[in-house]
């Protein structure tokens, strides 16, 4: 398959996702029995794609002992590739022995462990789309509380996932209950409810729709923290048609005035005080940034830049695209007295003494460091065929005071290529940095260490990733050994099940789904590009593609 081939198929079927479900073929009940006998012994194997299939066995058998299997294996599964397959799975569940099963066993997970097991269970449900499934789904919001956020926003984001606009009524209930205490304590049920909103509103329905718009309006009113902020406004834009207001006032007199797209209004709109730092003019969103960056053997090879960024202008940068970050009136907007005058100005990086993609990469992260606000956090994972740290010493996330960036920028000065590309490896180190205790990597798969819902990495993990990648997977932590198996481009890929693009894609979507980090990426050269942009359109970000700088 071509590059723009794969890259199509991937973005399809991110899109359609767990939405393609297939009825279960009916068997008779010795059939089942023995289906049950042989699918139990495999869902405690070490190889997710066997326990997914087994999983699919116990569906099709649709009786109580096969749910209560499939139950035991849903609970703490962890891989997102077997988890979608495991979803489809419980939507074949019809016999009400089975529904019953299902029903006991997933209102009881109320532990961050069982969170995914939740989410797939849900996501089956909400795509079946029958009275008795509906009945589980709604008792999951309306038979739990304010503190049940994890089964919570389980079903919220499977809804949301299933776009189940019909009961879009559970989405309002929460959001009607928004505390600004959930920005710190919980801001998983809060993203869950903003993000999943466009998707859950019909505008056929004007009622349920200005109701959720008022409901978001008011978060937008209360809420301190600058993600929520940007997902808030992002998702009222969707919903109405309008441009990114930060003003909750405009969103309360859309309302008023019927709900009807307008002229844009001055007096509607509010203008953050600042401007978002950018890593290759994608912007950050949130205060707490990893800077993911590929020094495998390739990046040594020459760049080719154009005329104007060898000798670039002096003035600052473009305002960034997209939803205003950085507050609103009276919260970190722009005060009386201010003026532009008084804003620094940020000249645009140096580019004179670069020759090789890792030195552009360099240029580039420097400089971001440089001006990097002192109330943002941030750290900066390297890899090649191994994955760390820039700094081993400093693996969660240090304040962007002048010495930690003076001590940062001297290790990026250092920087040197070696070796494979292990995309799927930096990627997930990169998600289990925290302000707190920073997760393992290599121990992930035990209970307690899962950066898709470490508690820890749910309330200070990253809020932006800038992944930069001059190429296409070529080994990741589950190789044993490098293939024969030609790639464009003459790369060699791993045997990794986490070597394969669709994989990738598909684990990091699942390590994302209550994260809500927004993923910015950068292709210098000949890369991964359909991989590049699945992962910023998955996750609310930006692709950078940066192809043409190769000699």
């Amino acid at each position: 398959m071509t590059r723009t081939g794969w890259m199509k198929a991937t973005l399809v079927a991110l899109i359609v996702g767990s939405m393609a479900y297939v009825s279960a073929t009916p068997i008779n009940a010795d059939a089942a029995d023995e289906a049950v006998r042989i699918a139990s012994q495999k869902i405690n194997d070490k190889n997710p794609d066997v326990r997914a299939q087994a999983v699919d066995d116990l569906a099709r058998a649709n009786n109580k002992a096969g749910t209560n299997y499939m139950m035991q294996c849903l609970a703490n599964e962890n891989d997102g590739p077997a988890g979608w397959r495991m979803a489809q799975a419980v939507a074949m569940l019809t016999s009400e022995e089975a529904l019953e099963v299902v029903e006991k066993n997933v209102l009881k997970w109320e532990k961050p462990e069982n969170l995914f097991g939740a989410y797939w269970t849900f996501l089956g449900l909400a795509n079946q789309n029958t009275e008795r499934a509906n009945g589980i789904l709604r008792k999951a919001v309306t038979e739990t509380k304010d503190k049940d956020i994890y089964i919570r926003s389980a079903v919220l984001e499977a809804l949301a996932s299933a776009r189940r606009a019909d009961m879009a009524d559970l989405l309002l209930t929460v959001l009607k209950t928004y505390d600004p205490k959930w920005d710190e304590d919980s801001p998983i049920i809060v993203l869950t409810c903003v993000h999943g909103a466009p998707k859950m509103v019909n505008a056929g329905d004007k009622e349920m729709r200005n109701n959720i718009v008022l409901a978001m309006a008011d978060v937008l009113a209360q809420s301190e923290d600058d993600r929520i902020q940007w997902f808030t406004c992002k998702a009222l834009s969707e919903i109405t048609g309008e441009d990114t207001y930060t003003d909750p006032e405009f969103w309360r007199w859309w309302v008023k005035m019927g709900g009807k797209k307008t002229e844009r209004r001055e007096e509607g709109e509010t203008v953050a005080g600042r401007d978002v730092p950018k890593f290759f003019k994608a912007a950050a969103v949130g205060k707490r940034v990893v800077f993911v960056i590929d020094i495998s053997g390739s990046m040594q090879h020459p760049v080719n830049l154009p005329p104007e960024m060898k000798n670039p202008p002096k003035e600052p940068e473009d305002e960034p695209d997209g939803p205003v970050t950085g507050g609103k009136s009276g919260k970190g907007g722009k005060k009386d007295g201010d003026s532009d005058e008084e804003k620094p100005v940020i000249p645009p990086p140096d580019y004179s003494k670069v020759v090789s993609k890792l030195d552009l990469a360099k240029v580039e992260l420097i400089h971001t460091l440089k001006y990097l606000p002192d109330d943002y956090w941030f750290n900066i994972v390297i890899y090649h065929t191994p994955h760390s740290m820039i700094d081993n010493s400093a693996d969660e996330f240090v304040q962007a005071t002048d010495s930690n960036k003076a001590r940062f920028i001297k290790k990026v000065e250092d920087l040197n290529w070696a070796n494979l590309t292990n995309i799927h490896g930096a990627l997930t180190r990169s998600f289990c940095v925290n302000k707190r205790k920073t997760l393992d990597p290599m121990k992930i798969g035990k209970k307690e260490n899962n950066p898709a819902w470490d508690p820890d990495c749910l309330k200070t993990g990253a809020t932006t990733i800038f992944f930069l990648t001059d190429g296409s997977p070529t080994i990741s932590d589950d190789s044993t050994d490098i293939g024969q198996v030609g790639r464009p481009g003459g790369n060699m890929v791993g045997n990794g099940r986490m070597c394969q693009p669709q994989n990738i894609a598909d684990d990091i979507r699942r390590m994302n789904v209550f994260r809500k980090c927004v993923i910015n990426t950068v292709g210098i050269g000949p890369h991964a590009g359909g991989l590049l942009q699945a992962l910023a359109q998955m996750s609310g970000g930006e692709y950078i593609d940066r192809s043409g700088d190769v000699r």
